[in-house]
């Protein structure tokens, strides 16, 4: 009997507290434009009534949930097509459970944990347990989480070859000359700067030991005078 008196009712949790729905009547009219938005301002109200469920505490977090009661079952079916819709603004909708399906629902938690972990996302309908794989919405038995198949994990394709850039950087001889300890005239003419590619040097160039971004002296020095 309870459970039939329940079955045009729904909970919905993560609803503000406010002023602006501090009365019944403000916050069946809000929850009206809520669960159905599509519909017109002069269709018939769907929410009979709506209240919060328990007294409110100082040190609370969380709004308090708000217990729904819908003029007819189709539109608490109805109703529940919004869920994809208002879980983007952390607003959840479920069903006005007895107290005897509340605790079949807690017998499948370890289920409901053990889905999430093998990283399904499960759900309840009613006191079924239902999980999402792939495109397809399974049932889940108690003590079945654990059979259901790990989702194949997501197959990245084969990265391209990485190939360093070339920079051409201009050195003076001279003064990398005078870094390494060797006197250099002023008459004594290296020419102008050299281009040098670093880091791409081949294996039979001569400044091999110069190349690359931490080129030395000493590698210079070899350079210029070896």
């Amino acid at each position: 009997m309870l459970r039939y008196g329940k079955r045009r009712n729904l909970v919905v949790f993560g609803i503000a507290e406010s002023s602006a729905c501090a009365t019944p009547e403000a916050l069946a009219a809000h929850l009206q434009s809520l669960l159905f938005e599509d519909a017109p301002s002069s269709a018939a109200p769907l929410v009979s009534c709506a209240y919060r469920l328990g007294k409110w505490k100082a040190a609370q977090r969380k709004p308090r949930a708000v217990l729904v009661e819908l003029t007819t079952v189709s539109a608490k079916h109805r109703a529940f097509k919004a869920s994809s819709r208002l879980r983007a603004r952390r607003i959840r909708l479920d069903e006005d459970l007895t107290p005897q399906q509340m605790q079949q629902r807690k017998g499948l938690s370890t289920d409901f944990l053990g889905l999430k972990i093998r990283g399904f996302k499960p759900l309840f309908r009613g006191t079924t347990l239902k999980y999402r794989d792939g495109g397809v919405v399974r049932q889940c038995a108690k003590g079945g989480a654990n059979k259901s198949r790990v989702p194949a994990p997501t197959v990245l394709g084969p990265r391209p070859a990485h190939r360093p850039e070339h920079t051409n950087v201009a050195m003076d001889p001279a003064a990398v000359l005078r870094q390494a300890g060797v006197s250099v005239s002023k008459e004594f003419d290296l020419g102008p700067a050299l281009p040098f590619t670093m880091g791409t040097a081949g294996s039979d160039s001569n400044y091999q030991d110069c190349a690359g971004p931490t080129a030395s002296a000493s590698g210079l020095k070899g350079a210029f005078l070896g």
